[in-house]
């Protein structure tokens, strides 16, 4: 498949990882029901003109990656967990979230309402080779086929890597 060719992407990729970075300079230390989060900073277009492109997403889960691994090594309790959380194919409402234990990040992944529901997928080795997550960072993954029904009744993938 040809790609439509993204004009800056040097640019806007460094871009990202330096926005990162400024955003989160340091750990949070204010929670919200035990854990916080910030959206990945960039343009929906972006994204949207990129979602076909494995290589510039696999680049944009890297960037993501590397600062969980920052943000693991600023944090002042080995209890806190560190996640990147995907949501794919699109990447738009991927995000970084720092939960205050263990306990929270289980808590967290149980969806199961009326509304909502988080089904467990069971290929996560695949997602390891597929997306070229480097064997050195001690990463968890868990992946779920997300169903909101008050919306179009349409799965979508969540991946949860966690350090």
């Amino acid at each position: 498949m040809r790609h439509r060719k993204v004009r800056g992407l040097k640019r806007k990729l460094s871009r990202l990882q330096r926005n990162i970075q400024e955003n989160h300079e340091d750990l949070p230390t204010e929670f919200h029901n035990g854990y916080w989060y910030a959206k990945i900073p960039v343009g929906q277009t972006f994204l949207m003109d990129t979602q076909h492109n494995a290589k510039i997403k696999q680049s944009l889960i890297h960037i993501l990656l590397d600062e969980a691994k920052r943000l693991v090594e600023l944090r002042v309790d080995e209890r806190m967990r560190v996640v990147v959380l995907l949501d794919l194919p699109t990447l738009w409402n991927s995000e970084l979230l720092v939960f205050e234990d263990e306990e929270v990040l289980q808590s967290f992944m149980r969806r199961d309402s009326s509304h909502q529901k988080w089904i467990p997928i069971p290929y996560v080795r695949t997602f390891i080779n597929q997306w070229g997550i480097r064997s050195d960072q001690d990463i968890r993954v868990y992946g779920f086929e997300e169903w909101l029904y008050d919306e179009e009744d349409e799965g979508r993938e969540v991946w949860m890597l966690v350090q």
